[in-house]
């Protein structure tokens, strides 16, 4: 057992220090090599599953890593995602993290405020402020979007606008090119 912990050790420094991220996919196969040859030895096989997930873990983990590129407090990180669970009610994983994403895009955006409370309480800028489905308890879906939009992930190709052509009411909306639909939302630069 001690062996399986130092050679995860070893594979830890290697894979966060040493080795670039552009290199994961090799030392995940070392992993999964790894595991087979401990496998094939009298250790506890229990524990060996429970510490092959761990690696495992950390080497998506590693994969995973991005930059961020909004930095967001907890009260944002909450108040984003309780926009979201409002905004894209019935949205598909990806509309949530559209709608996110808009925001975000938003505080990056010259012509908006910047900071994700002054965007999102704008005046008219999000129906769920007015109709007071800003204050949903956010789902665990919406958290996991908002970090996808923090981390970079925008499938609206830098949109600022989104709206459901079918519920919309606001004129001036009309002036807008959409540029991408997802689900139910319209999005557009």
């Amino acid at each position: 057992m001690d062996r399986y912990f130092k050679v995860s050790a070893v594979l830890f420094v290697l894979l966060f220090i040493l080795i670039p991220n552009n290199r994961v996919h090799a030392v995940e196969r070392n992993v999964q090599l790894l595991r087979i040859s401990i496998e094939g030895n009298d250790i506890d096989k229990d524990n060996t599953k429970k510490q092959d997930i761990e690696v495992t873990s950390k080497v998506k983990q590693a994969k995973q890593e991005r930059r961020q590129i909004i930095s967001l407090t907890n009260d944002e990180l909450f108040l984003l995602s309780r926009l979201v669970t409002g905004e894209a009610r019935g949205e598909s994983y990806e509309g949530q993290v559209a709608v996110a994403a808009v925001v975000i895009n938003r505080v990056q955006d010259d012509r908006f405020p910047d900071t994700i409370k002054d965007v999102i309480y704008q005046k008219n800028a999000f129906s769920v402020v007015n109709d007071g489905a800003i204050h949903l308890k956010p789902t665990e879906s919406a958290y996991k979007a908002v970090e996808e939009a923090i981390y970079g992930v925008d499938p609206t190709g830098e949109s600022v606008y989104f709206w459901n052509p079918d519920i919309a009411t606001c004129k001036w909306i009309e002036r807008l090119k959409p540029h991408l639909r997802i689900g139910n939302h319209v999005f557009a630069k």
